[in-house]
């Protein structure tokens, strides 16, 4: 079984060696190699590579961010390149560590504990495997967003609220965990004194929001999150679509303060949102359109489009470790 290890050199894990390199060097042999990444470009030449050397598991060293940048490679590429007789190479089974701030996605992706730990269970595992075939996996589909120029493929997305939360997150030049709480804890505060530090983040912004092609009469957002994935934020339930591959699930509205605050025991029990300007549903589709550009993130990326269309993304599949 040939094993390709990427270790992404701007994740958290790794800028602050918690991750070092020599935790890999253990493993390297014939069949596992290893390919340190320091930008986007270098990152679509490492899955070029793992095309051309038919790599049969790719264990991914990234954050939520960095997750998205090689799932959203190793989808266009797998899907563009063909060999002599026209067909396309199947995507290899991944691996990923919890080497970001949050891990959102990465602890649904079946990883666990510290990420020196993980890579031992996984070569432990791999040791008493003979095929990939055997490896204990999840399956999970990703979520595809268009700009109306480029495809990329993650878990989760949106704009407003959530672009702004990490727009926030993003400033300076330290990133943690602690930072991360900070300010949803100053959110939460914010709710409920109403000062003026939500509504800067929850500013509402003029779009047109269309669900499997109808349009909505809703024409202020103060937030949109669409999610590929069962997922918690924090201590909330955020997100329910397991098993409904050609579905994925939106949240999102202009709700006021009150709202949010009525809202709070339907995030606490996962129920649908409720109230007049929110919005709860599983689609088959999201399109969210407005005049003027817009930020949005993807799994923590920051982008700016004027158009974004949301749709469920391939199935990719993760080993458990």
């Amino acid at each position: 079984m040939k094993v390709r290890i990427l270790v992404n050199a701007n994740a958290k894990a790794v800028r602050y060696n918690k991750i070092p390199n020599k935790a890999f060097y253990n493993f390297l042999s014939n069949h596992v190699s290893m390919r340190i990444t320091r930008s986007i470009d270098e990152i679509d030449e490492a899955v070029q590579d793992c095309w051309d050397s038919d790599q049969d598991l790719v264990l991914l060293a990234t954050g939520d961010g960095g997750l998205h940048r090689f799932m959203s490679s190793f989808i266009k590429i797998y899907n563009t390149r063909q060999l002599p007789n026209g067909s396309t190479k199947q995507l290899p089974v991944f691996a990923t560590l919890r080497s970001g701030t949050a891990n959102l996605v990465t602890r649904i992706l079946g990883c666990k504990g510290k990420p020196i730990k993980a890579v031992e269970r996984l070569f432990t595992i791999l040791q008493n495997v003979k095929s990939p075939k055997e490896l204990p996996r999840i399956k999970q589909k990703l979520l595809a967003i268009s700009d109306g120029i480029h495809e990329r493929f993650g878990f989760i997305a949106g704009s407003g609220l959530l672009y702004n939360f990490f727009q926030e997150y993003y400033k300076g030049s330290k990133y943690s965990v602690l930072k991360f709480f900070n300010i949803l804890i100053k959110m939460i505060l914010s709710l409920f004194t109403g000062t003026g530090y939500l509504n800067r983040l929850a500013s509402s912004m003029e779009a047109r929001l269309r669900l499997d092609e109808k349009l909505l009469t809703l024409s202020r957002w103060k937030m949109l999150a669409v999610s590929a994935i069962d997922t918690k934020v924090v201590f909330f339930k955020a997100f329910k679509v397991r098993g409904l591959i050609d579905q994925i699930h939106i949240k999102a509205g202009n709700p006021s303060r009150l709202a949010i605050i009525r809202n709070i025991p339907n995030l606490f029990f996962n129920r649908t949102l409720k109230g007049r300007e929110v919005l709860d549903k599983i689609t088959r589709s999201v399109h969210f359109e407005r005049d003027s550009e817009f930020g949005y993130t993807i799994d923590g990326e920051l982008y700016s489009a004027k158009k974004l269309t949301f749709k469920p993304g391939p199935v990719v599949e993760f080993v458990q470790i």
